[in-house]
């Protein structure tokens, strides 16, 4: 009897299912119209009953800012470019009227039914903000702050069969902090919970709106009677998993929020289904009510895990959760992606820190920090998906999202979950702002900023918000309170008691970003750094904290780039530690006498490609040197930092426009997962697997040539890697008396298959690479064959015999721009005499203009004349 019943419910649920369709979203991120607010002489009401007509209004940008609907409108020079920033009134000087806003749009509808309803979404407004539909007021309390979602049921307000009128008010951040050279300014852009960095910081310019406007996108929810909200699924991989093995059982448990809008009762089925698999409960709602339910655990066989980037593979699984009422009619139905996954850490008593876990597996963090994708908050789904591509390009598996910036977007999550990308995500505190040490250019005292920001519910309230955003996304690995300070007590208690253990369980909260939580400081200071250029060798004696979360050096565009930075008279190479004009303004971090080391520098030209040399071994040296100490020393390290919102001048791996810098594929080399080095501090070789699996037998040889491509001496030796495990082979002896300079090629190999390989310019004269300059002009060749769908495999080769040093390929289009993003899976290399590799391309997300036929593959390289190549 009790089966019979069973099936009987189990038909039931399929059939009410089967009317269940996803909620309709109208995204409402077109078509806008904007005005200053001071030269609006009528109110939100008015401005949306109907008589109303926006004539004289500018075009705006929604998902946008202030700032970025002027710059569209070609109100506002660039601020990218230059001093044109200065041109740009600052919001501190102006007033908060200056860039108070209306925001108008209309919209209609498709034929609704009775009982469906319409809901009004914000997902980022900054930083107050007003609402009114149809001569109607929408919020009845001001809107502040600016990562809090809004939603608003709007049925009531809707004008059924004609167009529907929509104006929003939005005004800045209160204060909005005065841009004063100051890390985040005076400091007082922290009393808001907003971004910090727009108030300015030594690597970036004040935005000069501080970013006011509907900054994230607008939409409408057609939904049933009730509405399915913040679904969630929690999961257990228990014990410790191998990656490509057949995997014990995994488990899940859903939930979500659900919400009756109506003034009646709503009984239904509440239900969930992945891989075909459902589970169901029975929910009643009262009038208004808003409800969390649970369903039971679903158990998983052989789950297909998500792994970090270098460690496995990423597969998603669909997790649909329906909400049907009894008469199977009215509904509401949402679909989420999810890795099975399940993170964890421990305290390493010997390293003195934290290591990170994911399936049981302890992982080595190779990563950076990141701040935000654009200063002016021009955020879409395609540069998410080439930001972070690039970095797991680079061979990283975590990135750290800054405490000054944002809670990225799920875009941003998205991209992550796709390439294996571990997040860090930092809540909107940073130690600057907030009063962590003594500040003479902050306007308040330490003790004032202590307590930042004023509104401690308005934070709290926001943090759980972002949380139910974020948290199914398998690749976000942990929260962190602030940037190098703890917050205050009252929202840090709150945390760490109430919010995270409620919404967010299973996920690693970090009070702050330095904590001893994470790792034991015996050097001193704040926990973190350095950030200047150093000597590559030092990079591995001076010993750094177990885990740095920020540590880097410099970001040098190609020339292609720098034009698009600095104007054409100042495009004079920089001397000294001190800068003027746009070089100072766009941060230039000083690369001291390193590009001289090659030669002394001739012009900008010559500047910007020794840069990229220099940026080469710099990020190469910096990953290889936390790997010589790998589980002994360290057990990760992020970069500061991987990237620019603003075309800056320092810390930066590809430039703001996506473009490869020399750094790029010198960390990209020191960071592969199975990889052999020259460790620079006693020049022995290294060979290390960061992978959970033992390697096959390999092969690492160690061959030396001169300058000219001639070989000197070659070692072989046979090595079986352990997982999470690193040897040390013989040392290098380099030829004595004499200033020349060697090439040392590393490589492991795998039968014929080349598993890493690592190329290093040495030489016995400390810091002196001149003798370069005396290898002879290079012609190489290169074959391009189509792939197809924008893809090419280009055979570079080395016919003569000299070597061809430090070459760079780009893609240009007809009008001599670069195509951008062009994916190389090399560059920057270097071809012995007789040598060739191959290179994979793939320009299919890469801008470029009149078609296909006049694009071109360009070679340039140290001794290496310019070559093209018809695509």
């Amino acid at each position: 009897m009790k089966r019979y019943i069973l099936t009987i419910t189990a038909l039931i649920i399929s059939i009410l299912s089967s009317f269940s369709q996803p909620a309709s979203q109208i995204l409402l991120n077109d078509n806008w119209k904007a005005k200053r607010a001071t030269e609006v002489l009528t109110d939100g009401n008015e401005l949306t009953s109907g008589s109303f007509n926006p004539e004289g209004w500018i075009n705006a940008t929604v998902p946008g800012t202030v700032l970025t609907t002027l710059l569209n409108n070609k109100l506002i020079p660039d601020p990218f470019f230059g001093l044109n920033n200065n041109l740009i009134p600052d919001v501190h000087e102006t007033g908060r009227d200056y860039y108070t806003y209306w925001f108008y749009r209309e919209f209609e509808l498709p034929e609704l039914n009775n009982d469906q309803q319409v809901w009004l979404s914000f997902r980022g407004i900054n930083y107050f903000a007003d609402i009114f539909l149809n001569g109607k007021r929408v919020n009845t309390n001001t809107h502040q702050g600016m990562y809090l979602r809004e939603k608003f049921l709007i049925t009531p307000y809707l004008l059924k069969g004609k167009k529907n009128r929509l104006a929003v008010w939005v005004a800045p951040p209160d204060p909005v902090g005065n841009p004063n050279g100051g890390q985040g300014g005076d400091g007082t852009i922290g009393r808001n919970v907003t971004m910090q960095f727009t108030a300015g910081w030594d690597w970036i310019c004040p935005v000069r709106d501080r970013n006011t406007g509907i900054w994230d996108q607008v939409a409408l929810e057609i939904t049933g009677t009730a509405d399915l909200r913040n679904p969630f699924v929690e999961m257990r991989v228990p014990g410790v998993r191998v990656p490509g093995e057949k995997q014990q059982a995994a488990f899940v448990r859903p939930s979500a929020e659900l919400v009756n809008a109506t003034t009646t009762a709503v009984q239904g089925v509440f239900s969930a289904t992945i891989e075909g698999l459902t589970k169901s409960v029975k929910v009643t709602l009262n009038p208004g009510e808003t409800k969390t339910s649970a369903l039971p655990e679903f158990k998983i066989e052989n789950p297909r895990l998500w792994w970090p980037n270098g460690m496995g593979d990423q597969p998603m699984y669909k997790v649909k959760f329906d909400f049907v009422v009894q008469s199977g009619v009215n509904f509401d139905a949402e679909e989420v992606s999810v890795g099975i996954r399940e993170t964890g850490n421990y305290w390493d008593e010997n390293i003195k820190s934290k290591v990170f876990t994911v399936n049981g597996q302890k992982v080595f963090i190779k990563g950076g920090n990141w701040i935000a994708s654009d200063m002016l908050m021009r955020l879409t789904a395609e540069r998410y998906e080439a930001e972070v591509r690039m970095h797991a390009g680079m061979n990283m598996n975590m990135i750290r999202v800054w405490g000054g910036g944002l809670t990225e977007r799920p875009e941003f999550y998205n991209s992550c979950d796709k390439y294996g990308i571990l997040v860090w995500q930092d809540l909107w505190i940073s130690g600057d702002c907030n009063g962590e040490w003594l500040d003479p250019m902050k306007k308040e005292s330490q003790a004032r900023r202590k307590a930042y920001p004023d509104n401690h519910d308005l934070f709290l309230e926001s943090a759980i918000d972002q949380i139910k955003m974020l948290r199914n996304h398998p690749s976000l690995y942990l929260w962190c309170g602030s940037n190098e300070t703890k917050p205050v007590a009252d929202i840090l208690k709150a945390l760490e008691e109430e919010i995270f253990p409620k919404y967010d369980p299973q996920r690693f909260f970090l009070e702050y970003s330095t904590s001893p939580k994470l790792m034991t400081n015996s050097i001193g200071g704040v926990g973190d750094g350095p950030y200047g250029i150093r000597e590559p060798e030092k990079i591995f004696t001076e010993r750094s904290f177990p885990f740095n979360p920020e540590t880097g050096s410099i970001g040098i565009p190609n020339y292609d780039g720098l034009v698009k930075i600095i104007p054409q008279d100042e495009m004079t190479p920089p001397r000294g530690p001190r800068t003027s004009g746009s070089w100072q303004y766009h941060k230039y971090l000083p690369l001291m006498d390193f590009p001289d080391r090659y030669g002394k520098v001739k012009d900008v030209k010559d500047f910007c490609f020794k840069a990229q040399i220099v940026s080469y071994e710099q990020y190469r040296a910096l990953q290889e040197a936390f790997n010589h100490k790998m589980w002994d020393w360290y057990a990760g390290m992020l970069v500061w930092k991987n990237q620019n919102p603003w075309t800056a001048l320092r810390g930066s791996f590809y430039d703001y426009y996506l473009d490869y810098q020399g750094g790029y594929f010198g960390f990209k080399h020191g960071a592969a997962p199975v990889h052999i080095q020259l460790n620079l501090n006693d020049s022995v070789i290294c060979v290390l697997n960061q992978k959970a699996v033992q390697t096959n037998p390999l092969i690492a040889s160690v061959t030396l040539y001169d300058m000219h491509g001639k070989m000197l001496s070659e070692e072989k030796n046979n090595v079986t890697l352990q997982a999470h495990s690193l040897q040390l082979l013989n040392k290098v002896n380099l030829p004595v008396n004499t200033n020349e300079v060697f090439f040392l090629k590393l490589k492991l190999s795998d039968q014929d298959k080349t598993v890493d390989e690592n190329l290093y310019w040495l030489s016995n004269v400390s810091h002196s690479y001149e003798k370069l300059n005396e290898l002879q002009k290079v012609s190489v060749k290169a074959e391009v064959t189509s792939k197809g769908d924008k893809q090419s495999a280009i055979k570079l080769s080395n016919p003569g015999n000299e070597t061809a040093f430090f070459i760079r390929l780009k893609v240009l289009n007809g009008s001599d721009e670069l195509v951008l993003p062009a994916w190389f899976s090399e560059n920057f290399v270097t071809l012995l005499p007789g040598e060739e590799k191959e290179i994979n391309l793939d320009f299919s997300t890469g801008k470029y203009n009149n078609g296909l036929n006049d694009l071109r593959l360009v070679i340039e390289g140290w001794n290496v004349p310019e070559q093209t190549v018809k695509l």
